[in-house]
């Protein structure tokens, strides 16, 4: 198949982890911890069954002390993600949560000891002023407890990403971070699940996020970003917000506003002229 096609689905996979999930929680069909419980087993579920198909035997590395940290960076990320949803819209929380991963990466790389350029530092202006203008007293500023929380997700999900960056086999890393994650979940049941609250619509959902746009997600994105420049791969990501905006406004019936138009421009605009910024170098 196509690169831009796959990449097409797998971008669509990503926001419909946040629709899926508004879609749960706004009907209060299922509550935040079953709907992360239900979401990290499945996708550790899956992620068994790919693995054993897509990886040799013999390029099988288990690395205990990798997976337990990527598994907690994991847990933190879904568990923040699904709470901090039951207050913000689909694109709200999609911008800051993709917003905080691309400029928590962007950190890393100048914490290395990357020079910033001129671009880039105009880039990194615009974007924090974007998220100061999205948190600043307004009538349409989201709840600060559940920004804060989609902020730390996205932290969480950065730490996540740069666990694994150089683990030489990403299937093998995303696969092990979701057994333990999956695990964690299993240990905590007591504590995280509420059949009582659940209806088969949320937990049909959290299924569907956790073995299709979690799991099965994230294995075609480190096929196909093989195929994509650097660039091509962080622009490609920065459109997620912009799906989960029109999938929260034709799915769940949320308001397109202006304000949450002009944030995402400075946010995802400032994002590109740091990419940009890095290109040019």
């Amino acid at each position: 198949m196509s690169p831009v096609f796959l990449t097409v689905v797998t971008m669509l996979a990503f926001a419909a982890n946040s629709i899926l999930c508004r879609l749960a929680l706004q009907d209060q069909t299922i509550d935040a911890t079953t709907f992360t419980y239900l979401r990290l087993v499945s996708g550790a579920i899956t992620l068994i069954v790919l693995h054993s198909v897509m990886v040799k035997k013999a390029e099988r590395r288990y690395q205990p002390m990798f997976a337990i940290k990527a598994g907690l960076a994991l847990f933190t990320y879904a568990l923040c993600f699904s709470i901090a949803y039951l207050e913000l819209s689909t694109g709200t929380g999609a911008l800051l949560l993709f917003g905080t991963v691309q400029l928590s990466l962007l950190a890393a790389h100048f914490f290395q000891g990357n020079r910033i350029n001129a671009l880039e530092l105009v880039g990194l202006v615009v974007s924090i002023s974007g998220f100061v203008y999205l948190m600043a007293p307004s009538v349409t500023r989201p709840d600060i407890l559940s920004a804060l929380l989609m902020i730390l997700s996205g932290l969480a999900w950065a730490v996540f990403t740069l666990v694994g960056r150089n683990s030489g086999n990403p299937i093998s890393a995303i696969s092990q971070g979701f057994w333990v994650a999956g695990l964690l979940c299993v240990l905590l049941t007591p504590w995280m699940v509420n059949l009582d609250s659940s209806s088969s619509k949320g937990i049909v959902l959290a299924l569907l996020s956790g073995s299709i746009a979690s799991a099965a997600g994230y294995i075609l994105w480190y096929r196909v970003i093989s195929h994509l420049t650097m660039l091509q791969a962080s622009v490609a990501q920065l459109s997620v917000p912009v799906i989960a905006i029109a999938g929260g406004t034709l799915l769940v019936g949320e308001a397109f506003t202006l304000h949450l138009t002009l944030v995402s421009a400075l946010i995802l605009g400032g994002i590109i002229l740091v990419i940009m910024g890095k290109q040019t170098k």
